[in-house]
């Protein structure tokens, strides 16, 4: 019990893991709780809007393909477990805009997540396209990009103004700038609003170690691109050697 204590009450190696659900009781529920207000589903006819009627949330449509039953059962329970700083996401209070359904019974919430990862097809590819996975190549074109053994986290504080101009990096020219350097896999970043000041979370892949160093030596010298010198820094990002997983859009998507 003291182990479990010093845990926080999770036993080790635990993993949540919602019930099975019907999909099909899933969507009633997502019409039942008016999930339809506020977010797109393409191909799916739901009840009409009223006039002048937004859906500010984000589009659901193939997001059973991107993300597992845990990430949808937490995004229902607890929205601000990830905030996306973007129109439509957060409120003032700088919480998430999403409502709590206190009534929502386990069921409803195992049937609702069902519904959501049947969702797989239909979806924007450009949501998720800086993961980096590249779509199947024919055989003899070209090699699959490889996967990423070994992760940079840098967490920068950013002002507005700097916001900005890392984003419009990331929309130019900042992928090739990356893509120059041997070893690098992916990119995934957020902004995180939680602490009260903006934090720009940079998660840099690289195949493995060695490619890693190269990366850090190279991206902290005066030719290498201001942005990049400026996300690294002086190298004191957190290193890990297992895949992580982020829960939201790349910063230079809508």
């Amino acid at each position: 019990m003291e182990a479990l204590h010093q845990s926080g009450g999770v036993p080790g190696g635990w993993r949540f893991s919602p019930p099975r659900g019907d999909a099909a009781a899933g969507r009633r529920a997502f019409v039942d709780f008016g999930c339809y207000t506020c977010h797109v589903v393409r191909d799916e006819s739901f009840p009409a809007l009223a006039a002048g009627e937004k859906q500010p949330g984000p589009d659901l449509s193939g997001m059973g393909s991107h993300h597992p039953a845990e990430y949808f059962a937490e995004s229902i329970l607890n929205p601000n477990a990830v905030l996306v700083d973007g129109p439509g996401y957060i409120g003032p209070d700088g919480r998430s805009v999403m409502p709590a359904y206190p009534d929502m019974t386990l069921a409803q919430l195992a049937n609702l997540v069902a519904y959501l990862q049947s969702l797989s097809a239909g979806g924007d590819p450009t949501l998720h396209a800086h993961h980096l996975n590249p779509p199947a190549m024919a055989a003899g074109v070209a090699a699959p990009t490889p996967a990423a053994a070994v992760f940079l986290v840098e967490v920068n504080e950013v002002s507005p103004q700097q916001l900005k101009a890392f984003d419009d990096w990331f929309g130019q020219s900042g992928m090739d700038d990356l893509n120059n350097f041997t070893g690098f896999v992916s990119l995934q970043t957020f902004v995180n609003r939680a602490v009260g000041r903006r934090q720009l979370v940079t998660v840099f892949g690289f195949e493995d170690e060695a490619a890693l160093q190269d990366f850090l030596t190279q991206a902290q010298a005066a030719e290498a691109p201001a942005e990049i010198r400026a996300l690294v820094r002086s190298g004191e990002g957190s290193v890990f050697h297992s895949t992580l997983l982020y829960k939201a859009p790349g910063l230079s998507l809508p």
